[in-house]
């Protein structure tokens, strides 16, 4: 196999182009990553065919062999090569930083951007975390961020980035490590774009105009995700965040929040906002409608029997009805 293998290695570079397609196919039959040194002077071949399977064999068996047999496609002067360079650092189940250092120094983005991600994924003392916050590519500093090594300080000062998706991820990192953020700050951030599902945490935390301004947003997702955050962080409705929620009127926040809640307090104000004329009678009915799994309630039942009788609303009067009958329904 090995004299065969030879074989097929010289004629890599015979004349007859049938004969040296023929030697090339074998080769890629016979799978041997030892061969792959064979497939490097084809990076400079003129036929573009051959140059494509040179960059074939390097992804089919670098892999295998180690980081340096990328070598001769990081310095290599055609951006096809580096590129695919590039793309197969992430295939190595060993440190890149030899190769991924000279490709971070290529002009091209890609070779720029897949570098610095072996980077930072390596950079055991913060040295490639310096260097690379500092950088004026937006998406190698979202990079950097996502390191280990990041401080609070640096996370901060993200966020006077004026690219948006630098301060979101600057936002994510900061939430990790429970870092407050003034609502004066958030309110700008928001102002310059920044994504409000960044910033609903930082607003609950701080219980002020943010919060109020997030709760009343027109995105759904937002006030789905404050909803989140406040049934785990609020447990009452006497919690700061609750009273200014209500406060503010912010009763499609406050109804999702009440969601499940059975205790005397949270039933309370759940009837004091149903029964309020002056509130939306599409919240109002909302909230009605999640008490039918409570409708064998006598309390339930007798609420929304006087509900039926006293409120101007015609769909608070037919959910309301609904709900009265419906505990006898289920008894049937």
């Amino acid at each position: 196999m090995a004299r065969t293998t030879s074989a097929f290695i010289s004629q890599l570079s015979h004349k007859d182009i049938r004969i040296r397609r023929r030697a090339l196919r074998s080769l890629f039959e016979i799978d041997s990553p030892g061969n792959l040194e064979a497939f490097v002077p084809l990076l400079d071949d003129k036929d573009p065919w051959f140059r494509s399977k040179a960059l074939d064999a390097h992804r089919m068996w670098a892999p295998r062999l180690g980081i340096d047999s990328l070598a001769p496609l990081a310095t290599h002067k055609s951006i096809d090569a580096r590129r695919c360079a590039a793309n197969l650092l992430e295939k190595f189940n060993e440190n890149t930083t030899s190769i991924a250092e000279i490709l971070y120094q290529d002009d091209d983005n890609l070779c720029k951007i897949k570098a610095s991600k072996e980077l930072i994924k390596f950079d055991s003392k913060g040295e490639f975390t310096s260097r690379l916050i500092e950088s004026e590519n937006d998406k190698i500093k979202v990079i950097a961020l996502s390191s280990k090594h990041i401080s609070k300080e640096q996370l901060l000062s993200s966020l006077e980035n004026p690219s948006n998706s630098v301060q979101e991820i600057a936002l994510k990192q900061l939430k990790l490590v429970n870092q407050k953020i003034s609502d004066k700050k958030l309110s700008k951030l928001i102002d310059g774009g920044v994504d409000p599902l960044a910033v609903v945490s930082f607003s609950v935390e701080n219980s002020g105009d943010t919060m109020i301004k997030l709760a009343n947003h027109p995105n759904s997702k937002v006030r789905k995700n404050m909803v989140e955050i406040l049934k785990d962080k609020c447990k009452s409705s006497n919690d700061e965040s609750i009273k200014l929620l209500i406060e503010n009127k912010c009763y499609s926040v406050i109804g999702r929040w009440l969601q499940g809640k059975r205790d005397e307090t949270s039933d309370k104000l759940r009837w004091e906002i149903i029964e309020n004329e002056n509130v939306d009678e599409i919240e109002r009915s909302r909230l009605l409608e999640r008490l039918i799994g409570r409708c064998n309630e006598p309390e339930i039942v007798m609420k929304s029997e006087e509900l039926l009788n006293s409120t101007t609303s015609q769909l608070l009067k037919i959910t309301a009805h609904n709900l009265s009958t419906a505990g006898n329904t289920r008894e049937l």
